[in-house]
């Protein structure tokens, strides 16, 4: 004769069960307003990035650093909300055809103000100065490509800039 089973004793594997149940509940509820935000934020960015997506730079200019703000949940502390910008880096000469041309192919052709190389700085100061640049208007954003160099007549090196800020930011 064998024991008797109590069925009213739940089972060791079937409290498991409910216990993960309950952790992966927890988990969902947790990370859900995470996920709506980056969901949000790509949503309301794609427009922009977009346009950026357009100016395409030339393939030996290395990329330096990017920044993305906007969306629903954007709180305005550094940088304006719908605004975003991308830095390239090079050391060959950059040439107002080569601004022309993603100039051509982001924003419709605007004009390229400036040589590309002389610097408007009186002599003596230091910094970076902008060597030319083409600035328009798509889609409701302000859009300037801008080649920036150091006063410094030694230093070679080039920073590349695409910047996009919507118009309601001026």
């Amino acid at each position: 004769m064998g024991f008797p089973v109590d069925s009213s004793q739940p089972s060791k594997r079937s409290r498991l069960r409910k216990w993960l149940t309950g952790a992966l509940i927890a988990l969902v509820v947790l990370a859900s307003p995470f996920v709506v935000m980056e969901v949000a934020f790509n949503i309301a960015t794609a427009p922009m990035v977009a346009i950026a997506d357009k100016m395409r730079p030339d393939p030996s200019w290395s990329e330096d650093g990017h920044n993305v703000a906007g969306g629903p949940f954007c709180i305005r502390y550094t940088v304006p909300c719908d605004s975003m910008w991308r830095a390239y880096r090079t050391e060959q000469h950059v040439t107002p055809a080569d601004v022309q041309r993603i100039s051509d192919e982001a924003l419709g052709g605007a004009k390229v103000e400036g040589d590309c190389e002389t610097s408007p700085l009186p002599a003596g100061l230091t910094g970076a100065y902008t060597a030319c640049s083409a600035t328009g208007i798509i889609d409701g954003y302000d859009v300037e490509i801008k080649v920036l160099k150091l006063a410094d007549y030694d230093d070679v090196e080039r920073i590349i800039q695409f910047k996009l800020s919507s118009i309601k930011n001026r």
